[in-house]
């Protein structure tokens, strides 16, 4: 148990899975007291990666309000998915702000179907995303569950020979390589609106910038080569390290409920959805994603 503010419920942790997933409990969001309740919550993170807060009601502003206590917030490169009153808000949904399920093969609904591939947010950027908050508005009876994998126990079963040789290789992450990987998007002219990024380049084996915890840094659909070594023997080594870390020893499976917030640290984790029907199915999750603290350390750079 982790002791609250005297005239507010304790807050209490209970793990959901081994390594990854633990649920928070007697904390609200809307109304989430002193200085040190949110202190609380930080130091909770930083030992669980991904924090689970069950009946949440909260409205965009309430959870812009909370995300700031965690840093500055990002701005989604795709256009049409950021809410219309608030763009702090990337609507991770299939329907769209008038409450119409997103046409069949439109831009949007393509670009959405991308997020069923395992990643971490913003590793097309510099500066990678420090953490995402998702509200579940609308969920599903069936499908759509959101996995999540933890990379520093994926990392930390990686026999010394791998580990080894992971030191020094570096892997250039693009935000264009997301669209490329949908075959109809991708030979599309007109291919929706972003912001323009160039690709980046981050090391294979990270450390986290506060625990100093090494993990695998993986985000495969923006993974285009790993640097130092020519395909096809770059690729196997990528595909090879993905099989490893999503083993279900490592990843979460979360089912969601309504009002079901999940707040994961993007330096150590990634995540997927489960596929769903999503032309006769809603399914409606808002975000915040938090900016980076620092670009990436090498896991060799970690002392």
């Amino acid at each position: 148990m982790v002791t609250g503010a005297k005239d507010l419920t304790p807050i209490e942790l209970n793990r959901l899975h081994p390594v990854i997933g633990t649920e928070v409990r007697g904390f609200s969001i809307a109304d989430p007291g002193d200085g040190d309740r949110i202190d609380e919550i930080k130091r909770a993170w930083l030992e669980h990666p991904v924090l689970v807060f069950r009946e949440q009601p909260i409205c965009d502003t309430d959870q812009i309000r909370f995300a700031r206590h965690f840093g500055e917030l990002e701005i989604h490169p795709s256009l049409a998915h950021q809410a219309s009153g608030h763009p702090e808000i990337y609507r991770v949904s299939n329907v769209d702000e008038a409450g119409n399920i997103l046409p069949d093969k439109s831009n949007e609904w393509l670009y959405l179907n991308l997020t069923w591939l395992w990643h971490s947010d913003s590793t097309f950027r510099e500066i990678p995303s420090k953490g995402s908050i998702l509200h579940g508005i609308e969920i599903l009876k069936n499908g759509g569950d959101t996995l999540f994998a933890n990379m520093q126990a994926a990392y930390e079963h990686l026999d010394d020979q791998t580990k080894a040789r992971l030191e020094g290789l570096t892997v250039i992450h693009s935000h264009d390589h997301i669209i490329s990987l949908s075959s109809e998007l991708s030979r599309r002219q007109d291919q929706g609106e972003y912001t323009e990024l160039p690709p980046v380049s981050h090391p294979l084996a990270r450390a986290h910038p506060e625990t100093g915890q090494r993990s695998l840094f993986l985000s495969p659909h923006t993974m285009v080569a790993i640097e130092q070594l020519p395909d096809p023997e770059g690729r196997a080594l990528l595909d090879r390290l993905i099989e490893h870390a999503t083993q279900n020893r490592f990843v979460y499976r979360h089912r969601w409920r309504e009002h079901d917030v999940i707040m994961w640290d993007n330096r150590c984790t990634m995540h997927m959805v489960t596929p769903f029907d999503n032309q006769a199915q809603r399914r409606i999750m808002h975000r915040t994603t938090i900016v980076g603290d620092r670009a990436p350390i090498p896991a060799s750079g970690m002392t």
